[in-house]
């Protein structure tokens, strides 16, 4: 089963995935105060294969699902993006191990169930705040990649040297090349990169 219901033309999205259709229509109807579209997804599998980052969002997951885990979900959901979005588990009384491993890995919270709606609402709605940062982050992250992107190979082996602290005169003696090749890299290198000192540069890659 897969549904979606939108309040008005708010810009949050929740994310809820459960093997149960009967759990994932009442979350769906503990929700509705929320005004967000909601997202209803019976399998992770398809959920991954159809998530895309948005600006407000958080995912709501079960942890035993058949087919793939909700620890199996969250460990792909890092693995393929810069910043996952905040997920909060829905948890039973047995599951407090995979409780612990889901916040190891970065999991925003956990409830467990039975499910209260007003708990729900509570912590969705923290959830959602944490991710308007996560997403200046992720936007933060890409342009980063992009700026490096524009760097040859050479100039990438440079960058290298330099973050690992050596001088311009090693690095040419490393490199095969005049010192005065190595400056005129590293103006470029800081040219695209969109930084005006070493210490920016160093700072960019760490």
């Amino acid at each position: 089963m897969q549904g979606t219901f939108s309040a008005g033309r708010s810009a949050k999205t929740i994310y809820v995935i459960d093997d149960d259709d009967f759990m994932l229509e009442a979350i769906k109807d503990m929700l509705g105060s929320l005004g967000a579209e909601v997202q209803l997804f019976d399998s992770p599998v398809t959920f991954l294969q159809r998530y895309s980052p948005r600006p407000v969002e958080c995912v709501i997951s079960d942890i035993v699902m058949p087919e793939l885990s909700g620890l199996e979900m969250q460990k792909k959901l890092v693995q393929t993006h810069l910043v996952p979005p905040p997920i909060v588990f829905l948890t039973g009384v047995s599951e407090i191990a995979a409780v612990v491993e889901a916040m190891r890995s970065g999991a925003f919270d956990f409830i467990e169930k039975p499910v209260n709606g007003y708990t729900l609402v509570e912590r969705v709605n923290a959830a959602l705040a944490k991710s308007v940062s996560l997403h200046s982050k992720r936007l933060a992250l890409a342009a980063r990649q992009a700026r490096i992107a524009l760097l040859t190979s050479k100039e990438a082996e440079i960058v290298e040297l330099v973050v690992a602290g050596k001088p311009s005169r090693e690095i040419s003696e490393a490199q095969g090349i005049s010192i005065r090749t190595v400056e005129n890299h590293r103006a470029r290198i800081m040219a695209k990169l969109h930084v005006t000192s070493t210490v920016e540069l160093v700072r960019l890659f760490l």
